[in-house]
């Protein structure tokens, strides 16, 4: 019988609305809906075609769903995936122990250790072996569920993880830069920008809702296959919500009638109501908040007696204020702390009514929108390249979105359990720091790009009415798209009134128009008592010192990009992998564990399995490369074997037959079974040994050269390393602990940049180049 494996209820899909409430039943029965016939993909600019107008507003009547499709239900939440993408396989129990066998060759270094991880893999893999019977109940739980390995993975990458969130978990992007003037006062124009932003966002979030979206589909390797869209429902109705004993992934029903973002601002919270019995808030009374809440800021008193900080080691003078307006400490500097530690002052913070209540808005709130102080430029260097003063802005830019910058500067405008958290600072330097749990950066990227694109079209179209025209005939101003600014815009609540002050809102602004009055926004209180002060200081302590640790390099590889790349008959993903081989085996003599997501969303509920780019074939590559003696054909026939190899692996990976998942289906039922055999391979230090990434990768492109994705490594005396292939260059973020002796990111960044001139060099004069795949 298969063990009684507790599954995680909370995680599965979130934020999808019934299908029955979203059917046009005037249209004919048995039609298949525009989003599962039209083979869309989001390189593909006409797949977008009709789903928004010319302002870039949804044009929500262009798709609809048909009634006539069936979808299942999990965990109370509907999901259109299950009625039709495959379930995800379990790869045969001999191909998984072969692939273990085969990374603990590379990363193992102890031959006699290496032998008797064989023979226990052989008695695991006997006839009457555990190997088998657990392969069979494995299987037993595919057929039962939409996905066999998801609540494994989840708990085994995320929940179980008690780590600190920041910098260890969640993944910063800075988004492409916007020249901007700075201002004592927060510029129309910037809070403008935000809101425009917002409201892009909350467009795209209304097609997730309404299960509108265009679908994804592959583009290679079965190319037009259909893709798991799950990830985007779980993007802004997920809360990572910290346990005594393992997290929770929490899902909030979507919005109906009502919904709120909460704009953090100089430490403070404040709930802001952007759709409101079923309106939604304009642009320009968005922005108009905006502004007034950091205005608002401004005038605040520190319950500690102490006054607001605006840039770093700088202090503002306050202006007279009433003792209504106080300026609570920053409680989201809880959330930066150990898990474990985090949901114990959570408890105590539950006990009173004021922080439930202001708890729950955060948590079910749709996205955080961090109005950060700008960071300080690096000071002019003398003898210093332009091009190491833009790899420093970009790091700066990355770190802002990664952490913040530490307790005295933007950390206290996080709340790192939120799954999305959009970070804008009036010197134009904008992005998002993101929980990793729900879903992977692409899709978030995927999101965030189509917003910025429908912004761009938007101020474009505004700049040509301002050239056409600067006023209407009766004299009013003209906003973009044609949306005119209201005269009644949102004023701010006090703090504990409950008042309903706000604007008056509609569908239009024209004659006839329905209005609603908005909730003034409403700043978060607490109820603060010594312990929860300790708490704060103890977590900004921890945070500082972790902030100071990270050692992070935006690095931009200008020599050239992905169009060469390809010229050498070679995936620019396979290629830049090898690189990285090739470049820590420069470092340190041998080649680690390495983790490359790979995404399986071709399956129900699919998340990622791990490309492993050590492999004997790259061992044998980079050894040839270290070896002078090594002949130059030599060395390009080891490269385009272990390429190969690399490309074996990969689309085994996208296709449900990677190792790691299955290992760790495995290893969870092996928990449940009396077996010594179990226990000897997976307590194995060779096992041990292959699970820890000294090396944690992943492909994260972007539209934009001016746009990028990283994060911290995933292990003590590691590297972490993103890369965005662009056609003329590849941006990378490298990063390690500054604590760790035997890792420097300047050595990697030096050691990559050679190592990739100096294989483009050896492939660009081969001759003759091998056939292409």
């Amino acid at each position: 019988m298969l063990p009684n494996i507790r599954r995680n209820s909370t995680g599965i899909i979130s934020s999808l609305i019934h299908l029955h409430h979203r059917i046009d039943r005037s249209r004919p029965q048995g039609r298949v809906p525009l989003l599962l016939l039209l083979p869309l993909t989001r390189e593909n600019n006409k797949s977008w075609a009709g789903f928004t107008s010319s302002s870039g507003r949804i044009n929500s009547s262009a798709v609809y769903i048909s009634s006539s499709i069936r979808t299942t239900t999990d965990d109370n939440m509907t999901s259109l995936e299950t009625a039709w993408l495959p379930k995800l396989p379990v790869p045969s129990l001999e191909q998984t122990m072969a692939s273990y066998l085969e990374a603990v060759q590379v990363a193992v270094g102890d031959e006699e250790q290496k032998a008797e991880t064989r023979s226990k893999v052989e008695r695991f893999l006997s006839a009457d072996g555990v190997g088998p019977k657990l392969q069979q109940l494995l299987i037993e739980k595919q057929s039962k569920e939409d996905n066999w390995a998801y609540h494994w993975w989840l708990d085994d990458m995320y929940m179980c993880n008690d780590i600190a969130l920041p910098v260890n978990s969640n993944p910063g992007m800075a988004f492409p830069r916007r020249r901007q003037e700075l201002s004592k006062d927060v510029a129309p124009n910037f809070v403008q920008n935000v809101a425009d932003f917002v409201s892009a966002i909350l467009d795209y979030k209304e097609l997730i809702d309404r299960q509108l979206l265009p679908q994804d589909r592959a583009l290679s390797r079965e190319k037009g296959q259909p893709l798991c869209m799950a990830q985007y429902q779980r993007l802004f109705a997920s809360y990572r919500t910290p346990g005594l004993e393992q997290d929770q992934l929490r899902s909030f029903p979507p919005p109906d009638e009502n919904e709120h973002i909460i704009v953090a601002h100089q430490g403070q919270f404040w709930r802001l109501e952007v759709r409101h019995k079923g309106c939604r808030l304009s642009a320009e009374e968005m922005a108009f908040n905006f502004a007034s809440l950091c205005r608002h800021c401004g005038h605040m008193e520190s319950t500690d007696g102490q006054k607001s900080s605006t840039l770093a080691g700088q202090q503002q003078q306050q202006q007279p204020q009433s003792s209504h307006h106080q300026h609570y400490p920053p409680l989201g500097l809880l959330t930066t702390a150990n898990r474990r530690l985090w949901a114990q002052w959570r408890h105590q913070l539950l006990q009173d009514l004021i922080n439930a209540r202001s708890l729950q808005s955060i948590e079910s709130s749709s996205m955080i929108v961090c109005i950060d102080q700008p960071f300080l430029p690096p000071p002019p260097l003398s003898g210093v390249e332009d091009e190491e003063v833009s790899h420093r802005v970009d790091t700066n830019r990355l770190l802002q979105m990664i952490h913040g910058g530490g307790s005295h500067w933007n950390t206290i405008n996080r709340w790192f359990d939120k799954t999305v958290q959009f970070i804008f600072s009036p010197d134009g330097i904008s992005g998002t720091c993101y929980e990793h749990s729900p879903a992977e950066g692409i899709v978030l990227v995927q999101v965030i790009e189509k917003a910025l694109e429908n912004v761009q079209a938007l101020q474009q179209e505004a700049q040509q009415q301002e050239q056409q025209q600067q006023q209407d005939d009766n004299g009013q101003p003209i906003r973009a798209g044609g949306r005119i600014r209201r005269s009644t815009l949102t004023t701010l609540d006090n703090d504990d009134d409950g008042g309903q002050r706000g604007s008056e809102s509609g569908s239009g602004g024209g004659a006839g128009a329905r209005t609603t009055s908005f909730p003034a926004p409403k700043r978060l209180t607490w109820k603060i008592d010594e312990d929860t002060r300790t708490a704060i200081e103890t977590a900004a302590a921890d945070v500082d010192r972790l902030v100071e640790d990270l050692d992070l390099r935006v690095f931009r590889f200008t020599h050239y990009g992905k169009n060469r790349i390809k010229t050498f008959n070679v995936s620019p993903d396979v290629y830049i992998q090898l690189m990285l081989q090739w470049t820590y085996y420069k470092l340190h003599g041998k080649l680690v564990a390495t983790y490359e997501s790979a995404a399986t969303r071709r399956f129900q509920l699919g998340r990622v399995d791990n490309i492993r780019s050590a492999s004997s074939a790259s061992l044998a590559w980079v050894k040839a490369m270290d070896d002078p003696d090594t002949p130059v054909a030599e060395r390009i026939g080891l490269f385009y074997k272990a390429a190969e190899n690399q490309t074996d692996v990969m689309i085994r990976n996208i296709l449900g037959q990677g190792m790691d998942n299955h290992l760790l289906g495995l290893r969870q039922l092996a928990k449940h079974v009396d077996s010594d055999e179990a226990a000897a391979v997976f307590q194995d230090p060779s096992f041990q040994t292959i699970q820890h990434f000294a090396l944690s990768t992943s492909q994260i492109p972007t539209s934009s050269a001016d746009s990028f994705m990283g994060y911290g490594p995933v292990v003590a005396d590691g590297y972490g390393c993103s890369y965005n292939p662009q056609p003329d260059c590849v941006i990378f973020c490298a990063s390690a602990f500054k604590s760790c002796e035997s890792t420097s990111v300047a050595g990697f960044v030096r050691q990559l940049s050679d190592t990739l001139v100096q294989v483009g060099d050896m492939l660009e004069n081969r001759s003759p180049p091998p056939p292409p795949k």
